[in-house]
């Protein structure tokens, strides 16, 4: 076996076992936040409230909805993710502009890897957010089967893939930013401590530039992530019937929806639930990154 390919299968252990470990505990914050972004109007005044009427109504297995579609999920997309951001990487390098600009390189590797990785991702997000506010919804599905089973019935592969254009609107800018900065951060960390190789950046460093990396873009790109929510949650609703199930909102597509949020809810209706995405996101990044970049270190 050729060295590069000894170095993806490194590269796709290292990224298989970071995003076991990363959903683990940060499940519950994602559900929290999935149920901020879909209300309309005050159904909760915090996390605290969600967090309390989500514990009230289904107890802390209800913070966990979702969770099994998710956790078996996250193995092969974020392999999927994180080769797919080395191997664009690889290939933006060779281009002279790129070389010349590397903050543009990883910011489209970044997009890239979210483009590719989307296949996978946005089934498993469709059926994850679903049970993650079905309460708020009133929809009735079983469990994670029930639910995968009831949206490829209903709402054919146009369900399961619906949001796919959204989800790389959304997160395609996330991981751009994301990952863009993280490289920014690792460098200057590296500098700091004096340091040439990775392989002496300590684990805990890993984590601090994943984490303000991974909080900046969250917050940054909330909006977008909001949009993309309420549209895949959405189809559920008219599946249930037509637009007049749809009682909480009803959009048009991605732009039509991020309008539509604006125009009802105002600016702070766009970043409802920003708090609780950065609390998601900051210490997923840093558990995610930290756990490749350290791993990758040692095993390349």
């Amino acid at each position: 076996m050729g060295s590069e390919s000894q170095e993806m299968l490194k590269v796709m252990a290292a990224s298989t076992l970071s995003g076991l470990v990363a959903r683990i505990p940060m499940h519950p914050i994602d559900t929290l936040k999935a149920k901020l972004q879909v209300q309309v109007k005050g159904n909760y005044s915090s996390m605290a409230s969600v967090a309390m009427r989500t514990i009230r109504e289904g107890g802390v297995a209800g913070l966990y909805a979702g969770f099994p579609t998710a956790f078996l999920g996250s193995a092969p997309a974020s392999c999927l993710y994180w080769t797919s951001y080395e191997a664009s990487k690889k290939v933006l390098f060779k281009v002279k502009l790129m070389v010349d600009n590397p903050n543009l390189a990883h910011f489209t590797a970044g997009f890239l890897a979210e483009v590719f990785s989307c296949v996978l991702w946005v089934p498993i997000d469709v059926v994850k957010e679903r049970l993650q506010v079905q309460s708020d919804l009133k929809s009735a599905y079983k469990g994670n089967i029930d639910a995968i089973k009831t949206i490829y019935r209903t709402e054919g592969w146009g369900g399961v893939y619906k949001g796919y254009g959204a989800t790389v609107l959304s997160f395609g800018p996330f991981s751009a930013v994301w990952l863009m900065l993280n490289e920014k951060f690792k460098l200057m960390a590296q500098s700091a401590l004096g340091v040439t190789s990775p392989k002496d950046i300590p684990f805990v460093v890993f984590m601090a530039t994943g984490a303000s990396a991974g909080s900046i873009a969250a917050l940054l790109t909330n909006p977008l992530d909001k949009a993309k929510l309420r549209l895949q949650v959405q189809r559920a609703q008219m599946a249930q019937g037509g637009k007049q199930a749809a009682n909480r909102f009803y959009y048009r597509g991605f732009f039509d929806a991020l309008w539509s949020i604006y125009s009802i809810e105002g600016a702070a209706g766009l970043f409802r639930g920003a708090g609780a995405r950065v609390l998601f996101q900051a210490p997923s990044t840093a558990i995610s990154i930290a756990c490749f970049d350290w791993l990758r270190a040692r095993l390349l």
